[in-house]
Parts: structure tokens; C-alpha cells; sequence
């Protein structure tokens, strides 16, 4: 979680987080979901290439995650930004990478 201070952002502005990837397992989600959690945040969507597992699905559900799947993942999130984004409603965009680090798990997905 540091990724978000690193650059001066937090999400504690933020309403709604947009994380896009190739591919979302259910490590992304757990942890997408421990955020949407910490930060309050009243949406929490995954925008991925590829359709996950029906168990990634089902901790989606469990962890308040939408999931989006889409051939253009980052064109297609920051086009949800636009549509979304209000002025009293923050959303902020990130790489599934920086939302969930799959380093220490051994998950590649």
C-alpha cells in the first residue's frame, strides 16, 4: 500500500477505485477488497483482458469487487473515470499491480 504515498496520493479522497490488468486471481481481490475497506470507499471495480475463475468471482462477491472484462482494459478504465468522476466523487485509476503486490504470494495471478 505504500505505492499510493510514494508519489504524494492517497486514497483517502477517493470514492471509487478503478484497478485494470490482464488478469485478476483471487489474491488481487482479497487485497482490493482490504482497501476498498481501509479507504471507505464506496466502489471498488477490476477491469481485466481476461475472464477470471468462478472461485475469483465468488471472493469478488464476498469482498464488494466488480469486475469488468474488457480487450482495452486501461482505455476502458479511465474511460469509466470520466463517466464516473464527479466533483464531490473522487476516482482514482491504478495498475492491478500497484493495488495488490503478488511479490510475496507466489501467485502469478
Amino acid at each position: 500500500m505504500g505505492l499510493f504515498k510514494k508519489k504524494g496520493k492517497s486514497l483517502s479522497d477517493h470514492k471509487i477505485l478503478i484497478a485494470y490488468g490482464d488478469q485478476l486471481g483471487i489474491f488481487d481481490v482479497w487485497e482490493f477488497g482490504k482497501l476498498k475497506k481501509k479507504f471507505d470507499l464506496e466502489r471498488a471495480i477490476a477491469v481485466v483482458k481476461k475472464k477470471p475463475t468462478e472461485k475469483v468471482y465468488a471472493e469478488a462477491d464476498k469482498n464488494s469487487v466488480e469486475i469488468i472484462i474488457s480487450n482495452n482494459p486501461r482505455q476502458h478504465a479511465e474511460n469509466l473515470k470520466r463517466e464516473l468522476e464527479a466533483p464531490d466523487k473522487k476516482v482514482g485509476v491504478k495498475k492491478l499491480e500497484e493495488v495488490a503486490d503478488r511479490s510475496l504470494s507466489q501467485d502469478p495471478c
